[in-house]
């Protein structure tokens, strides 16, 4: 009889160790993140990392850095042509650089109205029109950001 007790008290114990199992078992498949919820969290870590560098390019912190408003700053669209998703799908080995470059203008030391296009490395004269201040020294006037393609080696 005492190996009986015994028998069901050892089975008693396995019950319990399956009982536990289970639970640790129901326990990580309801902690367990949905497939959503990873989609969710992917895209959402994606479009941060893409922030900094939306925000350090907006038109509002170029114009404080150059000192224009930023209705003075013109902004190309990022083509997108290089894109592994793009048709046809695969690589394209290229990609694109972003260029900032300003219009400036000043008077030359003959007080002839001068701009330039180029970080002002060259200058010509121009006619400006009617009524229109001419700076006496280097003015940004515009900011131009433009996308360069580059081919991947």
């Amino acid at each position: 009889m005492d190996e009986v007790v015994d028998a069901l008290q050892d089975v008693k114990g396995e019950v319990e160790g399956v009982k536990y199992a289970v639970q640790r078992v129901e326990t990580a498949i309801n902690d367990k993140w949905s497939s959503v919820t990873v989609v969710a969290v992917v895209l959402i870590g994606a479009f941060l990392w893409s922030l900094p560098g939306k925000a350090w390019y907006s038109k509002w912190r170029i114009g404080l850095e150059y000192g224009v408003g930023s209705d003075k700053v013109y902004k190309q669209p990022q083509p997108h042509d290089c894109n592994f998703l793009a048709s046809p799908l695969g690589e394209k080995y290229c990609h694109y650089e972003r260029t900032v470059s300003t219009l400036r203008w000043a008077r030359s030391t003959t007080g002839m109205p001068i701009s330039s296009l180029d970080d002002g490395k060259t200058w010509t004269v121009f006619t400006p029109e009617a009524n229109t201040v001419i700076p006496v020294s280097d003015t940004v006037q515009e900011v131009y950001v433009r996308w360069d393609k580059k081919d991947d080696e």
